[in-house]
């Protein structure tokens, strides 16, 4: 997959945990080719929501790739878990701490054979992502604070960011995917697109319908 394919990731975190196998396959009969599972420390963001086991689970229950975004601390400490749990993309925050680096996580996530990516917070600058911009394979644009589902798409704030990376792909003949994560629904993954985004993490807009492939189907259309 380029990135300029188009593709909408159901956000696992939106989904009913008391289910979650037939959510999982739900978003699987929906089409959905990617899933994204948010993990959250209580620390880096003001919210706690799941680890490893749960991507062990998830793993074992789907075939589909598993695009795994810490919103932790210590993600070098606690890699080699979620690299074991099956996760196929670790997305790391570069505001957050390490014990090493960001560039050393980075370097052991593509050393285990699996894709990385680099997220950055709605107030963190693109500038911040330019010393690893050439190793990572999917750059993450929060669209909102990250810790809660359910917030407004910021666009003001983080589109002309999503357009500046894309741009900077463009000049320096780079390939990473431009991934966009809360508030994106039929209205506003357009949007995104039209900054360049091609991945669209969804969770309420997914999971939230009764009906997730007619949800899927709304969605797709909209960044076709």
């Amino acid at each position: 997959m380029t990135h300029e394919t188009p593709l909408i990731l159901p956000s696992l975190l939106a989904a009913d945990w008391s289910r979650i196998g037939a959510e999982v396959g739900r978003a699987e009969s929906a089409g959905a080719r990617w899933l994204h599972l948010d993990v959250m420390d209580g620390a880096f963001v003001d919210n706690i929501s799941f680890g490893p086991q749960m991507v062990r689970t998830v793993r074992g229950l789907t075939g589909m790739y598993l695009d795994v975004h810490l919103m932790i601390h210590r993600a070098d400490h606690y890699l080699e878990r979620f690299l074991q749990a099956g996760a196929d993309n670790i997305t790391i925050h570069a505001e957050a701490r390490y014990e090493t680096s960001v560039a050393e996580t980075l370097r052991r996530i593509r050393a285990a054979g699996r894709h990385c990516g680099l997220a950055l917070h709605p107030d963190t600058p693109f500038e911040a992502a330019l010393p690893f911009i050439a190793e990572i394979d999917l750059l993450l644009v929060m669209t909102v604070v990250p810790g809660f589902g359910g917030q407004p798409f910021m666009e003001k704030e983080t589109m002309p960011k999503l357009a500046q990376a894309r741009d900077h792909r463009a000049a320096h003949g780079l390939s990473y995917h431009l991934e966009v994560d809360g508030g994106i629904y039929a209205h506003t993954a357009p949007v995104a697109k039209a900054h360049g985004a091609n991945l669209f993490v969804c969770g309420t807009s997914f999971f939230g319908p009764a009906d997730a492939g007619a949800a899927m189907a709304e969605l797709a259309g909209s960044v076709a």
